[in-house]
């Protein structure tokens, strides 16, 4: 267990190139032979992902600063035990989880379901387990209480339980915009791929893509003036120093 925790230590601070993986794992869908739409798949992928999207932003809404989110290294100030927290102990991995069924549901392939099957249960047994000694060694007791009656992954019950911190849209968004842009543009980007084969129309699926970025765009432009004390101010103030 401990070499299984210094192994979740090392994943931990690389979790955020898995979608890199998932993405280049992609590749197999696309180099086989495709064709022949899947509406039910993708009916069910795309609903796997927007569950799983909705988990994850409701999470990064309520949880303060220092604990849950994309954090580089193990930091805990508080431990978090309500809203999501209060479903199951891992209501972030479960959102990955969703969503990388979601994506895998829109592929239909078996390959790549096999493949980011293994590469999920690998990276996040070890994560888990680092974090769990982690919060353990510093919380004590009062882990070990909540631990006893919240599971560690698979929620008992579908539930929306409350949280003494309200949800912040802006926060969420602030937090999340890059995985959920992510994520559609890999499920257009495979459903593009089967509309080529197929010699449909691909202008629905570069919009969309297009659309996808302008949104994504516009969202990083909110978050430099939401960091930065306004946009528009920052530009006046690049623009009167060129002048200069």
């Amino acid at each position: 267990m401990a070499e299984l925790s210094r192994a979740g230590q090392t994943l931990f601070r690389w979790r955020s190139f898995t979608p890199v993986l998932l993405l280049a794992l992609a590749i197999f869908p696309l180099a086989r032979t495709r064709g022949g739409h899947h509406p039910a798949f993708v009916a069910i992928g795309f609903a796997l992902c927007v569950l799983g999207q909705a988990l994850r932003a409701w999470v990064l809404g309520v949880v303060p600063d220092g604990t849950s989110g994309q954090n580089e290294r193990l930091i805990a100030t508080d431990l978090n035990t309500e809203g999501p927290y209060a479903l199951t102990r891992n209501p972030l991995y479960l959102g990955n989880l969703l969503i990388t069924l979601g994506v895998c549901a829109i592929a239909h392939d078996a390959i790549l379901t096999a493949l980011v099957a293994c590469l999920f249960a690998t990276q996040y047994r070890a994560i888990i387990a680092a974090e769990e000694a982690f919060l353990r060694e510093k919380f004590g007791a009062r882990f070990d209480e909540y631990a006893s009656r919240v599971p560690r992954f698979w929620p008992r019950a579908l539930t929306f339980p409350a949280s003494t911190r309200p949800w912040s849209p802006r926060r969420a968004l602030r937090k999340e915009h890059n995985p959920a842009a992510a994520w559609v543009a890999l499920a257009l980007l495979l459903l593009g791929w089967d509309a080529r084969v197929e010699r449909r129309s691909l202008a629905p699926y570069a919009i969309a893509l297009a659309t996808v970025g302008a949104v994504w765009l516009a969202v990083k432009a909110w978050k430099h003036s939401w960091h930065r004390g306004g946009f528009a101010a920052d530009m006046k103030r690049r623009l009167r120093e060129t002048a200069r």
